[in-house]
């Protein structure tokens, strides 16, 4: 399974573009891939939760939620695990 620093750099390389398409959104990416972008925090949230719920993503894989901005002021990393079809967090740095 790969660390946190997978979705920093992915976030970096895709933050240019980011910035220029959904200043002030935020991004959801788990690994090397971008999830999606929403419109606040709750719906990132509620996104990668149905991710996991879904199965989509691996038990206890690294999701980054971070502010799409220059300087980001909300970056949200935590290892969901589903427990009986619900996605629980391990742990949230913020």
């Amino acid at each position: 399974m790969h660390g946190a620093e997978d979705e920093e750099r992915t976030f970096e390389a895709l933050k240019p573009d980011l910035v220029r398409s959904h200043p002030g959104w935020f991004a959801v990416i788990c690994g090397r891939r971008l999830l999606g972008v929403f419109e606040t925090v709750d719906e990132a949230l509620l996104a990668s939760s149905r991710a996991f719920e879904a199965r989509l993503l691996p038990d206890g894989a690294p999701v980054l939620i971070t502010e799409v901005a220059e300087r980001t002021a909300v970056r949200v990393m935590a290892r969901p695990y589903a427990r009986g079809g619900a996605a629980t967090s391990g742990t949230i740095e913020i």
